[in-house]
């Protein structure tokens, strides 16, 4: 159990290493030298996006567990 538990943590790192790393691309080119002046707000709207793009994830996840369990 803990075994799944760790590669579910591992998971979920890479998930947000891969989609900070996507975001803030983004955010440079379009924003470019007036980032720093926005940076907490910029952080706070990627942390946000992120956790809920994890949970709408898990939900769906455990949704279909829960079909195939009834099937």
């Amino acid at each position: 159990m803990e075994a799944v538990a760790n590669s579910q943590k591992v998971k979920n790192s890479s998930l947000l290493s891969k989609f900070l790393n996507d975001k803030k691309s983004r955010i440079r080119c379009k924003s470019g030298n007036s980032l720093h002046s926005n940076t907490p707000e910029f952080a706070r709207l990627i942390l946000f996006d992120f956790l809920s793009k994890i949970s709408i994830r898990n939900s769906l996840i455990f949704y279909f567990r829960i079909e195939i369990l009834i099937l």
